[in-house]
């Protein structure tokens, strides 16, 4: 798809180009510097040494020779060795305003994709166990790849991938079945759960019975056993009615939740094809790291006990530049490993993707390591990209790591409950008159989207702060600030119709041509900009770009809106202008929020 500012860069190319100077393949523009009057420049380094000639002279003699068509672009100026271009600020204010106005909620979006299909897995947490705010980093960053891959054009596919096998189960089987199914539904009943599964995971390290009990339950589940198989379905139906209304009030979807369980049939082909390809080996399994996922929580705990080397023998995996892994433990038992080889290799039959995204912690970086090579070397992603997006753990105010050992650890539903609350408590001292009705539900916008964009406003290899005060401030680099910015613009079209203004008409018939202060031109440009940061945050895999948009975009409204009057406008033409870009500003920061699962509210 192409947008004003591609159209621009076009033009600017055959200028150039049909100046008949330079050859076409020597044309490469770049953005300006901050400090130089220019939309875009022309660097003469490459085509002046193929010229045999100064810089600075290929510049001017480009400059003479350019002629423009009155498209978008205004004038042409040589600088030094650079040519510049000044974009056409009529013309352009006009063009970019009408793009947002066809395209409304689908402007910024691109085809760029081609229908090619991207998986991306993300949240993924472990049955019977809460989601606390070390889960809701991949879910927030992984929703946020998937809508910005989505909107990139890609066939993007969702996979919430649930950690609901493996050795853990049998000891929290175990301790259901000697102390009972703990009462209650939602969040108490599976605190009930962790609760059972950390007593006996620790009786289970005291005592060889209690961990020989625990294996044994684990393989009566991976065997089919009716009672281990019961249990565990109870399990996996009490977190899912827990974690489902988390995911909703996160504007969290997934098209498909394929737990580990899913591929319990589909191991077994993995483990033959490494040991007949001689990529894997039979082993007593001592000295071989055998943990079965990842850390249960932010403490790093693992969530299995190494498997005891037993009577049978271990298969192991020895590839070049990692460390030995294990496939499967001597007692038969698979891995986490085990089962994530597998799920490549479905994912690979089922959807031919051209990416596989992971959303996971940076303390998994050496088992996706493993993974990724022990794919390749098994011919099961030949034609697929396979990434592991990492990120940084979570802080408490004070910057101390989020623990439960330490008692500070942050639930995910109290997370949001506290970040609604406190928003409420926002709204009170700035609008009580809102109706109760619609206090409750923006505050719940206002709270729910703090906590995603702290989350996804810096590169997500950082550690991120639960910094209250700096979450819900309206003003500065948050949410709140750029909700309410939208907020604004719908208020302005609001108080216009109700001074008895035809908004209606002003912004089918306004001319946004008339959009030539300094002012509007910021923020007619920084509207321009998101197609070109939708593209970018895809490329890089960062949300972060498209945070930094919204809140540029934001500070820009605030600009406009301080310098240029839209209601007192010194004429009716310039104030149906100035209601236009009103209009296309909100409808861009909803976008962008939206981009980031952040809802846009109409007052605040």
């Amino acid at each position: 798809m192409e947008y004003a500012l591609d159209r621009f860069e076009a033009e600017a190319q055959r200028a150039i180009t049909s100046a008949g100077v330079v050859s076409e393949v020597l044309v490469e523009l770049v953005q300006p510097k901050p400090n130089i009057p220019a939309d875009l420049a022309f660097p003469t380094f490459r085509a002046a040494k193929e010229l045999g000639l100064p810089p600075p002279q290929v510049a001017q003699r480009l400059a003479a020779e350019v002629r423009l068509s009155g498209g978008l672009i205004e004038a042409v100026a040589a600088a030094g060795p650079f040519l510049n271009f000044v974009l056409a600020p009529g013309r352009f204010a006009a063009t970019v305003i009408s793009e947002v106005e066809q395209h409304g909620d689908a402007y910024g979006t691109d085809d760029r994709g081609g229908g090619q299909t991207v998986m991306v897995e993300y949240s993924s947490p472990n049955v019977a166990k809460r989601m606390h705010v070390g889960h809701i980093r991949t879910t927030i960053i992984g929703q946020a790849l998937f809508n910005i891959l989505s909107a990139l054009g890609y066939h993007t596919i969702s996979d919430n991938h649930l950690g609901d096998w493996g050795k853990q189960f049998g000891v929290l089987l175990l301790a259901i079945e000697r102390e009972g199914r703990p009462e209650g539904e939602g969040e108490a009943a599976v605190a009930r759960m962790e609760a059972l599964y950390a007593d006996y995971s620790r009786r289970a390290d005291e005592d060889p019975a209690t961990d020989a009990a625990a294996r044994a339950w684990s393989l009566r589940l991976e065997q089919g056993d009716g009672r281990a198989r019961e249990l565990w379905q109870w399990c996996v139906q009490q977190t899912m009615g827990y974690i489902t209304p988390l995911y909703d009030r996160l504007g969290v979807r997934f098209d498909t939740v394929h737990g580990e369980s899913f591929f319990e049939d589909k191991m077994g082909p993995i483990i033959g094809k490494a040991l007949e390809l001689g990529v894997a080996f039979y082993s007593q399994g001592k000295g071989i790291p055998q943990d079965d996922g990842p850390p249960e929580d932010e403490d790093g705990m693992p969530v299995e006990h190494p498997a005891s080397s037993g009577a049978g023998m271990a298969v192991a995996v020895d590839l070049p530049g990692l460390p030995t892994f294990l496939l499967q433990r001597s007692d038969g038992g698979t891995l986490y490993l085990t089962r994530d080889v597998a799920t490549v290799a479905f994912r690979v039959h089922a959807y031919h993707p051209l990416k596989i995204i992971y959303v996971v912690d940076a303390r998994q970086s050496l088992h996706f390591r493993q993974v990724f090579a022990l794919s390749r070397a098994l011919g099961l992603a030949e034609s697929t990209e396979l990434t592991h997006i990492s990120f940084g753990v979570v802080m408490d105010q004070h910057g101390q790591p989020l623990s439960t050992r330490k008692g500070n650890m942050v639930y995910l539903q109290g997370l949001l409950d506290e970040a609604a609350a406190r928003a409420r408590a926002k709204i009170e001292e700035r609008n009580p008159d809102l109706p109760e009705e619609e206090k409750v539900r923006v505050a719940e916008l206002i709270g729910v989207g703090a906590v995603i964009y702290n989350d996804l406003y810096q590169d997500p290899q950082r550690n991120i702060t639960l910094d209250w005060e700096r979450m819900l401030t309206f003003e500065g680099n948050s949410a709140p600030y750029i909700q309410y910015m939208h907020a604004r613009c719908r208020s302005i079209l609001r108080t216009g119709a109700e001074e008895g203004l035809d908004v209606a008409a002003a912004l089918a018939d306004g001319d946004a041509s008339l959009l030539t202060h300094p002012s509007e031109m910021t923020a007619v440009k920084q509207i321009a900009r998101l197609p070109l940061a939708v593209r970018e945050a895809a490329a890089r895999y960062a949300p972060f770009v498209i945070a930094e948009w919204c809140y540029d975009m934001a500070r820009a409204h605030a600009a406009f809106y301080r310098d240029c009057p839209v209601l007192k406008a010194e004429t009716p033409d310039l104030r149906a202008a100035r209601l236009r870009l009103v209009a296309a500003t909100a409808q861009v920061l909803k976008n962008g929020l939206a981009l980031l699962s952040i809802q846009a509210p109409e007052r605040m």
